[in-house]
């Protein structure tokens, strides 16, 4: 049976909306949108009508070869491939295909980056720099002590931006002096990631300064972090592109090449000179069991004094 006539526009809005009602994260919808209007402008490219679509296997297999010339990232280009499979299967539950014609497309296998980490030594004077931050000013020491508490979640817990941007109050939780932060990911089940106690007095004293401002602020949410300007809160939880803006601007003050995503590679070499045993740096990670660590452990091999990484001593 072919392919039905269909309002792929349409269609598209629906399946986004579906993923709204199975509450999937903000980002995720955010780049589903993005890799299918990618789909679409091929297709506008070519003359097709996207009011009434009928696509076929070659035009898929066209696809690739333009994601090919588009895109240097063999992830990129995976991940387009994958968001048009799952929207594939959304037409194959509305009845409007009875096959999924992306899952005879070869998809290369994700490919595990180098890692590029922030060093040791920059790591703690980034920290030093961040602890040394203070203010007789109320707000200005609860800024200073959110982007510390920020450097605990990437380097103490390492946690990803996405779990970082709308973590809730009730997510990181203490239990005999030690936090632990609950992560929920949209496709498995929730899981824990300890904060070292090195930095408990930071998230205790972090908690009574922002519990006080938002009773200032009149202002209530339930994000972990919060979205100010120089005088005030302006909301609950800190955007992916925030907390870029916040590492551009230590980059820039610290003349240090920072990001949350080196920054969180630092972390994960961390966990390794620790010990921390493969399957838990994964469940941590929060990854597949078949992710590979080896790229890590080959620098550490090595280059074993360039890669040595250790817990941040908090005074």
């Amino acid at each position: 049976r072919p392919m039905k006539d269909i309002d792929l526009l349409d269609l598209q809005g629906k399946f986004l909306k579906q993923l709204e009602v199975q509450e999937k994260s903000f980002n995720t919808i955010k780049n589903y949108r993005t890799d299918l209007n990618i789909f679409n402008k091929f297709l506008t490219k070519r003359g097709r009508n996207l009011e009434i679509v009928q696509i076929s296997e070659t035009e898929l297999k066209e696809y690739q070869q333009f994601l090919n010339v588009q895109y240097n990232s063999p992830n990129s280009i995976r991940r387009r491939i994958q968001a048009l499979r799952i929207f594939f299967d959304f037409l194959i539950q509305q009845n409007l295909m009875d096959h999924n014609p992306i899952k005879k497309m070869l998809i290369a296998p994700k490919i595990v980056d180098i890692p590029k980490p922030v060093f040791f030594d920059e790591v703690r004077k980034f920290y030093n720099y961040l602890d040394g931050q203070s203010s007789s000013k109320i707000h200005e020491k609860l800024l200073a002590k959110r982007n510390l508490v920020l450097f605990t979640l990437i380097y103490g817990a390492g946690l990803k931006v996405s779990d970082i941007e709308n973590l809730k109050i009730n997510q990181v939780n203490e239990f005999k002096g030690q936090f632990r932060v609950i992560i929920t990911p949209d496709k498995r089940e929730p899981y824990t990631v300890p904060i070292p106690t090195q930095y408990t007095k930071i998230i205790i004293e972090y908690l009574s300064l922002l519990k006080d401002e938002k009773k200032r602020n009149s202002i209530e949410f339930d994000q972990f972090l919060f979205n100010a300007n120089p005088y005030k809160i302006l909301s609950g939880g800190l955007s992916s592109r925030g907390i870029e803006i916040l590492f551009k601007d230590y980059s820039m003050n610290l003349k240090l090449d920072l990001s949350a995503k080196k920054l969180r590679q630092s972390c994960i070499f961390k966990w390794l000179n620790q010990q921390v045993p493969d399957s838990r740096v994964k469940e941590r990670m929060g990854v597949q069991p078949q992710y590979s660590l080896t790229p890590y452990k080959k620098l550490i091999e090595d280059f074993p004094h360039k890669y040595v990484f250790m817990e941040i001593e908090h005074e």
